[in-house]
């Protein structure tokens, strides 16, 4: 979400990006689907793919489509163990079983947010860690909330049609510390930065009352302090 460096690699940059966008939809697919997608050539998915294959970040299907590989996993593992976020989140947020109430813990990607942690009520604590992904930014409190701390550059690139609502948002969100979303179901969700900058957003959304809204994000600022401790 950082503006671009003044002389950045383009090839890294463009293969990252195809494993990112791979890694978010999830299954198989072809080459040129995915080059169309992104923009590219066949010829240089192809490229991008089989590099990123022979590393094991990438696998190939006998139909010749491709999906993460064996090495998605051991880096996923590496980077969960190094931030030490998921784990803190795992011992940490199932406290918040007592409100009845749906609690995440989320990342911004592009135009979409990806969840650490995400538990609705009634649902076991050993089935919340990376549950759910690929949720419009502009519905998520989260993702409104992780799109205050974002350069302009990044919202007129991914949100060009809602850039000026964003910005307007933006400062509201800095100032009072939290993001409101109200959902299309009558639900609340509200959401604080994890760290600082923030590096996520850790969330409550259900039926809310708005008296209830300093006390909930007192207690989540509380437990972002506590996910963000070394």
């Amino acid at each position: 979400m950082k503006t671009l460096p003044a002389q950045p690699n383009k090839s890294l940059l463009e293969g990252l990006e195809v494993l990112l966008e791979l890694a978010q939809r999830g299954g198989t697919v072809g080459v040129r689907e995915l080059a169309r997608g992104m923009g590219l050539t066949p010829t240089r998915m192809q490229r991008y793919l089989g590099t990123l294959a022979h590393l094991g970040l990438t696998s190939r299907t006998e139909e010749g489509q491709y999906g993460i590989g064996p090495g998605i996993h051991g880096l996923s593992a590496m980077s969960l163990s190094a931030s030490g976020l998921a784990g803190r989140a795992m011992a940490e947020l199932p406290a918040y079983g007592d409100l009845n109430l749906v609690v995440a813990l989320g990342v911004l990607w592009r135009n979409s947010v990806n969840y650490l942690y995400f538990n609705v009520p009634g649902m076991a604590v050993s089935e919340s860690l990376g549950r759910r992904r690929g949720y419009p930014a502009k519905q998520s409190s989260i993702g409104m909330l992780m799109l205050a701390w974002a350069d302009e550059a990044t919202i007129g690139r991914h949100f060009a049609e809602d850039r000026g609502s964003i910005l307007k948002a933006r400062n509201r969100i800095r100032k009072d510390g939290y993001a409101l979303v109200k959902q299309p179901n009558g639900d609340t969700s509200i959401a604080v930065p994890v760290g600082n900058p923030p590096m996520a957003g850790l969330a409550l959304s259900g039926e809310i009352a708005p008296s209830e809204i300093p006390g909930l994000v007192a207690r989540l600022k509380q437990t972002a302090e506590t996910l963000t401790d070394v």
